[in-house]
């Protein structure tokens, strides 16, 4: 009888150490240690990355407002025809743009345009074609198109280059190549951002004729 229900209870196995197998790979999986680290190590990447675009487009943002100031404060000194003594009236806009942003900008990287209208509906547009009627028309003056601004080429922009006369309209637009610093937003931004901002006036009712 002893022997029969001997046979019938399963045997049981004694319980493995430390030093087995089994219990080792438990033990790994329950093993929270360096977890920090490698959450960390995916985390930072992405984390730096934000804090970099951050930075640089609060960085740009603000040079824009700082240009932008310059650009309308000078666009109205240059809308009276005020010209100092010792310089000509264009020299006059671009040591303004540059007096407003010196602090913050290399001068000697600041690039000022302007273009003249005579009435605000036209800036901005081609000149009119004649022979063939519509844009691109590039050929003979007075021919295939009419040379508004007179340089001789048919031009997308209508625009003559200078400061105009009184009544003229007049369009200044300064350009900066805003360096980015962080190489991480080099691959959206490139290393040169440029900042351009524009400022459209019309000329007071002054004496003399517009220069550059």
């Amino acid at each position: 009888m002893r022997a029969n229900i001997k046979n019938i209870i399963p045997h049981q196995s004694k319980p493995q150490g430390r030093g087995s197998e089994p219990y080792a790979e438990a033990n790994l999986f329950k093993d929270e240690e360096g977890v920090t680290a490698v959450e960390f190590a995916f985390v930072a990447p992405v984390f730096l990355l934000l804090i970099s675009a951050v930075i640089e487009f609060s960085l740009v943002m603000f040079t824009t407002s700082v240009m932008e100031g310059a650009t309308n404060s000078t666009s109205r000194l240059g809308k009276t025809g005020y010209t100092p003594a010792g310089f000509t009236r264009g020299e006059a806009i671009i040591n303004a743009v540059k007096d407003r942003t010196a602090s913050l900008l290399d001068p000697a990287k600041i690039t000022i345009d302007s273009k003249v209208y005579s009435d605000f509906s036209k800036v901005g547009k081609p000149e009119p074609c004649v022979n063939p009627v519509n844009p691109p028309c590039s050929g003979t003056a007075g021919v295939n198109y009419v040379d508004v601004n007179g340089n001789g080429n048919w031009d997308q922009d209508m625009g003559a280059a200078g400061l105009g006369n009184a009544g003229d309209i007049v369009v200044y637009t300064v350009t900066y190549p805003w360096a980015i610093m962080s190489p991480l937003m080099h691959p959206m931004l490139g290393s040169i951002y440029n900042i351009s901002v524009r400022s459209i006036v019309r000329n007071e009712p002054f004496s003399g004729a517009g220069g550059s």
